[in-house]
């Protein structure tokens, strides 16, 4: 009897493809990132993320949100980073590069619904795809809810079809984390819960 948790040969492939693919998102999002100037949006969550890391202490003077720069994840999270590696072009915009570079591996673990050749393609399609590209070296945060938002979607479905709670915990993490960064979260879940609610009553009354 074969053991579920075995991975085969196939599996190996596909996920080295997805493993280039990343490599590939990373490049491309992340050559000359510094060369465009700086947009209104970005320089804002700049200069406030900037705020919080020059400041004494670790945390700085803190956030106060204004709904002018929406949730408080990636002000805080780009603070962080330039803690790390500096305040410039380049920096201020990392978390969105790994943002869009990431998102290119989602459909990997929604080959089940996709089959392999599907989330292949899905993949290659999110790592050359011109808008895709932009968000991801955009500093505002559409990239980090596109992330999110189809990570809720594989735990969602994972959940659907496996029943595991921690798909629940999982989906839960994602959702608050929504919610710190963009009010389109109330959207996303209206979607998601209105999609959960028909399919639920559809399957209470038989159909």
């Amino acid at each position: 009897m074969k053991s579920k948790y075995i991975i085969r040969p196939n599996d190996y492939k596909l996920l080295l493809c997805f493993v280039v693919l990343i490599i590939f998102a990373f490049v491309f999002r992340y050559w000359d990132l510094d060369q465009r100037a700086m947009h209104h949006d970005e320089s804002l969550h700049a200069l406030y993320s900037w705020y919080i890391a020059s400041s004494e202490g670790f945390f700085g003077n803190g956030y106060k949100h204004d709904p002018m720069m929406h949730g408080p994840l990636q002000i805080e999270l780009t603070a962080l980073i330039f803690r790390i590696f500096g305040d410039n072009e380049y920096s201020a915009r990392i978390l969105y590069v790994l943002c869009g570079s990431f998102i290119v591996v989602i459909p990997y673990f929604l080959r089940a619904r996709l089959t392999n050749l599907g989330a292949i393609f899905a993949g290659i399609m999110l790592t050359i795809s011109p808008t895709m590209m932009y968000f991801s070296r955009f500093a505002r945060n559409d990239i980090v809810v596109g992330l999110l938002t189809l990570s809720l979607v594989v735990c969602i479905w994972r959940y659907m079809d496996h029943g595991k709670k921690i798909h629940i915990y999982f989906s839960a993490a994602i959702l608050a984390l929504l919610f710190a960064t963009k009010e389109t979260a109330y959207i996303i879940t209206a979607i998601l819960g209105f999609y959960l609610f028909v399919l639920i009553s559809m399957r209470n009354i038989g159909v």
